[in-house]
C-alpha cells in the first residue's frame, strides 16, 4: 500500500509552490486535484516536480482550465459533455507523462450547474430546486461517457477509476430527489454491471461513503463491504457525518479498522489544509 497526499492537504495551490512544500515535508508522492489554481505552463511544472523524484497521480478538475468550467460526465449540454470528455483525454494523457496507473475523477450528476457553485453544496441545492431531475437520463450519459474515455484510457495502457458523490441531509432537505450518482453501493454494482470495460473500477471516497450514509440512511460499512471488490484506490478524511468537510482522521475514525483489508491499493490523504504536524501525522499513520 503507497500512501499519497492530495494537493488539497497543502496550504497552497500552485503546482510550484506544493512542489516546493512537498520537499520540504518529505511527501514523495501527491495526488495533483481540484484544489489547484491554472496553470499555462502545467507540463513544465509537472516536469520540474518529476525532476526532484516526486510521484504524481492525476485526479479529477486537474489541470485547471484557463476559464473555470464543470466537469460533468451526465451534463446535459452537448458543449458541457464535450468539455468534460475532452478535459478527461487531456488529464489521461498526463497519466503517460507522470507514469501513473490511472486517472480519477467524481461521478456525474442530475442537474446543470455553473462553475461559480462549485464546492458551495447550499447555493446548490437551492439552484436546482426548480429543476426537473432525470436520473435515468443521467445515469445512461454517464455510462456512455465512461465507456468512451475508457476506450481512451485502455489505448493508453491505463485504469479509470470513478469516485463515489457525496450526498449530505442538507441536500435531501431541499431537494425532492438526490440528483447525484453513485452515492450507494446499489448504484454503483449496477454500473459496474453496465459498464462492459474491463478498465473501469472506483476509487472510494470514505467521507462521501459516511456522509451519503447519514443522508440516504444506511451502513457505510456496508457500503464499504459491497464496493471492495469494485474499489481500486482510497480517498482519506474524516467529518461529522453531516457534512463533507475534509478533517484530518486519526486510528480512532470510524473507517480505521477497514483499512487492513485495502492494503494493496493505493491510500489517498484528502483532508484539506493541513498543519506540518498534521501532514506528518497522518503519514505516520500505519495500521
Amino acid at each position: 500500500m503507497r500512501t499519497w497526499v492530495s494537493s488539497g492537504a497543502f496550504r497552497t495551490n500552485t503546482i510550484s509552490d506544493i512542489i516546493q512544500d512537498a520537499l520540504r515535508l518529505n511527501v514523495s508522492h501527491v495526488e495533483l486535484s481540484s484544489s489547484l489554481q491554472h496553470d499555462p505552463n502545467y507540463v513544465t511544472s509537472i516536469q520540474l516536480g518529476l525532476d526532484s523524484g516526486l510521484h504524481f497521480l492525476i485526479h479529477n478538475y486537474f489541470p485547471a482550465p484557463a476559464k473555470p468550467a464543470v466537469l460533468n460526465l451526465s451534463a446535459t449540454t452537448q458543449e458541457n459533455l464535450d468539455w468534460s470528455i475532452s478535459h478527461c483525454k487531456t488529464a489521461i494523457d498526463l497519466t503517460v507523462l507522470v507514469d501513473c496507473p490511472f486517472y480519477s475523477l467524481h461521478a456525474g450528476y442530475a442537474a446543470p450547474l455553473t462553475a461559480s457553485l462549485l464546492g458551495k453544496p447550499k447555493e446548490q441545492a437551492a439552484a436546482m430546486k426548480e429543476i426537473s431531475i432525470d436520473r435515468e437520463r443521467a445515469y445512461g450519459t454517464m455510462l456512455n461517457s465512461v465507456q468512451d474515455i475508457a476506450d481512451y484510457a485502455k489505448q493508453h495502457g491505463k485504469l479509470l477509476l470513478i469516485e463515489n458523490n457525496v450526498i449530505s441531509p442538507m441536500y435531501l432537505n431541499e431537494l425532492p430527489e438526490n440528483p447525484l450518482l453513485m452515492t450507494d453501493a446499489d448504484e454503483i454494482e449496477q454500473f459496474m454491471s453496465d459498464i462492459n470495460r474491463s478498465n473501469v473500477s472506483f476509487l472510494i471516497d470514505v467521507g462521501h461513503a459516511r456522509v451519503s450514509a447519514t443522508a440516504l440512511g444506511f451502513s457505510p460499512y456496508e457500503f464499504m463491504e459491497r464496493t471492495k471488490p469494485f474499489t481500486s484506490a482510497l480517498h482519506l478524511s474524516d467529518n461529522d457525518g453531516k457534512e463533507d468537510q475534509n478533517l484530518a482522521y486519526s486510528a480512532n475514525s470510524w473507517f480505521w479498522e477497514l483499512l487492513e483489508h485495502y492494503q494493496d491499493i493505493p491510500h489517498v490523504i484528502e483532508a484539506y489544509a493541513l498543519s506540518d504536524e498534521e501532514m506528518k501525522r497522518s503519514l505516520s499513520l500505519s495500521f
